[in-house]
């Protein structure tokens, strides 16, 4: 048996593991040890450059460099240290004085993590790895999803299908026009999440920078701080108590939950497509959908999507409500918190491979729609009433009620019922009444295809 699946307490290390590892360089404990070693390398680097340390040779800096990543003798010595310490940045600064001294750097020990508290150091490595994992891991297969999706939307813009609301037979629509409502949806949520710029902050014990001012009078911390942070690709924040408030966290994680949700939604209204036959899954045959009857083919996939959009969303509204709040100038309670965003994300990985591999699978069953399309003609009955408007029929709606509410009606009793109607409704049929649900599908598959080009939407 895999090592992978027996011992894994969760499922995303076990189960989904071939999906999630890519996550792991970002959200593993090593990730996180990692990215703070790296972080200290290049503040101390940072107080050499601006006169606050000793100087540097370029082969000292490089050298320093060199230690990331890490390998995995140095993340035992950290976590070996840490056990003595009960302290991860602490045992951060240790292992890199010890690494200091082999490479000459003796003199520099003072100034590793000089004026700083562990959450100068955290939450630029938080937010670093968060805003890494989304560009290189997350992003790319939600627009995978989005292309599929809008490629869908395209190849059945005319499609006519029977639209339901309230679960019950509307007026036609097409199917392309359903699903680029989707698609539009998804993408406003993607191009929001990539604009919201992700903070960070470089000032102290309580947010004042009073190691440092008090160090370095005549430097302008302000200033610094604000180059160092930005150097690291954040938006620098002056305004923090020890944390830097995770309102941009907080803000990213509602629009993961919102997208996530409308996945959610996508995976219903496509598991009842399936469920009305209306869709069929291509190139399962070999797949098992049932251990006693043999014929099921079931939309596992979406229903698995679903699974773990929910898990994750559970995850992400726990860190909205959490996080935000930290007594007084911090308390500790949101650092285990932080430590299981790569759960939330994890999760929803597992999600959206999931959607993606059902999406490959799904063919248009045209046949089955085209029966339910035109199995009751009483889904014009809005043209009837409109027409009726339309030509000063003041009784109009209620006409079309007494004609068509409760009943099933055929193409022949349509006929007979608005011979001496408006023309226009002896030419209508279930398939034709679609209004400009083409051209709105086409306009948005448009839209999709120029903001997955690089362009921004409007």
């Amino acid at each position: 048996m895999s090592k992978h699946l027996a011992p894994a307490l969760s499922p995303l290390d076990g189960r989904y593991a071939k999906t999630t590892i890519p996550l792991n360089t970002f959200f593993s404990e090593e990730a996180y040890l990692a990215k703070r070693v790296e972080i200290e390398i290049l503040y101390l680097i940072f107080l050499s450059k601006h006169g606050c340390a000793p100087p540097m040779s370029e082969t000292q800096i490089a050298q320093l460099k060199a230690l990331v990543p890490l390998n995995q003798l140095a993340i035992t010595k950290i976590k070996t240290i840490e056990q003595k310490t009960h302290h991860d940045v602490k045992a951060i600064e240790y292992f890199l004085q010890e690494k200091l001294t082999k490479l000459k750097l003796a003199s520099h020990i003072p100034f590793l993590h000089f004026g700083l508290t562990s959450e100068d150091v955290n939450n630029l490595a938080h937010r670093s790895l968060v805003k890494q994992a989304q560009t290189e891991i997350l992003l790319p297969q939600l627009k995978q999803v989005l292309t599929q999706i809008n490629h869908l939307s395209q190849t059945t813009s005319k499609l006519p299908i029977l639209a339901r609301t309230h679960g019950q037979a509307a007026i036609p629509t097409t199917f392309g026009k359903e699903l680029s409502v989707f698609g539009i949806r998804i993408l406003e949520q993607l191009q929001t999440i990539e604009e919201i710029p992700l903070t960070g902050k470089l000032n102290g014990a309580v947010g004042s920078f009073q190691a440092l001012q008090l160090a370095f009078p005549d430097k302008d911390w302000l200033k610094l701080s604000q180059e160092f942070v930005q150097t690291l690709g954040l938006k620098y924040k002056l305004h923090t108590t020890q944390i830097n408030q995770p309102d941009d966290l907080t803000d990213l994680f509602a629009h993961y939950h919102h997208l996530n949700t409308i996945l959610i939604d996508l995976n219903q209204d496509i598991w009842r497509y399936i469920s009305d036959n209306w869709l069929i899954q291509k190139g399962k045959n070999q797949d098992v959908g049932s251990s006693t009857m043999p014929q099921k083919i079931n939309p596992i996939e979406f229903e698995n999507s679903e699974g773990n959009l929910c898990i994750a969303n559970s995850l992400f509204e726990g860190f909205i409500r959490k996080l935000p709040i930290s007594r007084l100038q911090r308390d500790l309670s949101d650092s285990t918190v932080l430590r299981n965003l790569g759960v939330a994300f994890g999760h929803s990985l597992v999600a959206y491979h999931s959607l993606s591999r059902g999406l490959n699978t799904l063919a248009v069953n045209q046949s089955q729609i085209n029966i339910d399309l035109g199995a009751n003609w009483n889904i014009l009955a809005e043209a009837m009433n409109t027409l009726g408007r339309l030509q000063h029929d003041s009784t109009a709606y209620e006409n079309a009620a007494d004609a068509f509410k409760g009943k099933t009606i055929t193409q022949t009793e349509w006929q007979n019922l608005t011979e001496t109607l408006d023309k226009r409704l002896a030419t209508l049929t279930p398939d034709s009444y679609i209004g400009l649900a083409e051209k709105i599908t086409l306009k948005a598959v448009n839209t999709i295809n120029n903001y997955l080009s690089g362009k921004k939407y409007e």
